[in-house]
């Protein structure tokens, strides 16, 4: 199945239908909700991770918010501060 975008104010939409569901005494629904849960949480994490790394690649060489970045991007990465090198962990 091809890709395609939807607006954010399309997603938050679909989230606030999602929440909406929520409780219902329908198994079908209840499991079409937490699927449709799942994959948007999914999708706005991998937003943020993304406008991490842009910030970080776009921000200037030494800067503290490009630190700052790069370590949220990291995070957001699942990278292990102990797996880290030590540019990684800011250390020269």
């Amino acid at each position: 199945m091809a890709d395609f975008l939807l607006s954010e104010e399309c997603v938050n939409d679909v989230y606030r239908f999602v929440i909406l569901l929520e409780g219902m005494d329908d198994p079908f629904l209840e499991g079409l909700r937490v699927k449709i849960e799942s994959e948007i949480d999914t999708k706005i994490e991998a937003r943020k991770k993304r406008e991490a790394f842009t910030r970080y690649k776009g921000s200037e060489h030494g800067s503290k918010r490009r630190e700052e970045a790069r370590n949220e991007y990291l995070d957001r990465a699942g990278i292990k501060k102990d797996w880290r090198t030590s540019k990684e962990m800011g250390q020269k």
